[in-house]
């Protein structure tokens, strides 16, 4: 099965706060790990995100989703962004345990991060992703999508 792109996870354009970034993507993750077909995660940076999804074809099979999660602005990148990625899988390199089941949710990545990028995004490996749009249906598509 090929790894579904969305951006329906995406936080709103605009927001420069990594606390508020990792608070979003710990929303994300909890969305997640109350689903019974969702076993792991990766969390990873790119600045192509159509070219990062083309590799993880190859190399991360297992999964199925790859939500967009953040997106930087060209003009914030210099440290900022950077540290992002580090920062997310350090936060959630345990996994995410759903409070109701005990179920864990768990982290595929190893530590570290890469050269500087700017997308944060996620895949997730469940089963199931046909009911997750390309795009957010209550959002407006950002002009950044098509290209990315």
């Amino acid at each position: 099965m090929a790894i579904k792109l969305t951006y329906h996870y995406r936080i709103p354009g605009g927001t420069v706060d990594q606390e508020a970034v990792l608070s979003h993507l710990k929303d994300v993750l909890n969305s997640f790990a109350s689903k019974p077909d969702c076993t792991k995660f990766y969390i990873g940076i790119t600045n192509n995100l159509k070219r990062r999804l083309t590799e993880h074809q190859k190399t991360r099979p297992e999964f199925t989703l790859m939500c967009a999660i953040y997106k930087e602005e060209q003009s914030h990148i210099t440290d900022r962004f950077h540290n992002l990625e580090s920062s997310a899988i350090a936060r959630f390199r345990a996994g995410v345990r759903n409070k109701s089941t005990g179920l864990v949710l768990r982290c595929d990545n190893s530590p570290g991060g890469q050269e500087p990028h700017n997308w944060l995004y996620l895949l997730v490996d469940k089963r199931n992703v046909a009911d997750i749009p390309a795009h957010s249906a209550n959002a407006p598509i950002w002009g950044d999508e098509l290209d990315a």
